[in-house]
């Protein structure tokens, strides 16, 4: 990365971070791995959220999601569109 890019990737860092370039390239590098490391991070706990919610709203129906996600999946739907119909029909109520 040259010195043009890094200092525009440290627009907004503190101190010496934004115009010391070896500083800054330390802090830009440490930044982008973060970035990386979070963006999947993300995903993971979207995905765990998403479980949790569709749980509860089939347990206000007396059922668990476990048993209305194997319903749909022996009614023949793939796993990811019996999720989908699965949180449809909490929403439904």
């Amino acid at each position: 990365m040259n010195k043009k890019e890094v200092f525009k990737l440290a627009r907004g860092f503190r101190g010496r971070a934004k115009n010391c370039i070896r500083i800054a390239r330390e802090r830009v590098e440490k930044a982008l791995q973060y970035s990386y490391r979070d963006r999947r991070n993300k995903k993971r706990d979207m995905r765990s959220l998403w479980i949790e919610r569709i749980n509860a709203g089939t347990r206000i129906h007396g059922v668990s999601c476990g048993r209305r996600m194997r319903d749909f999946l022996d009614y023949g739907l793939p796993r990811n569109e019996a999720g989908v119909y699965t949180q449809e029909w909490i929403l439904r109520g």
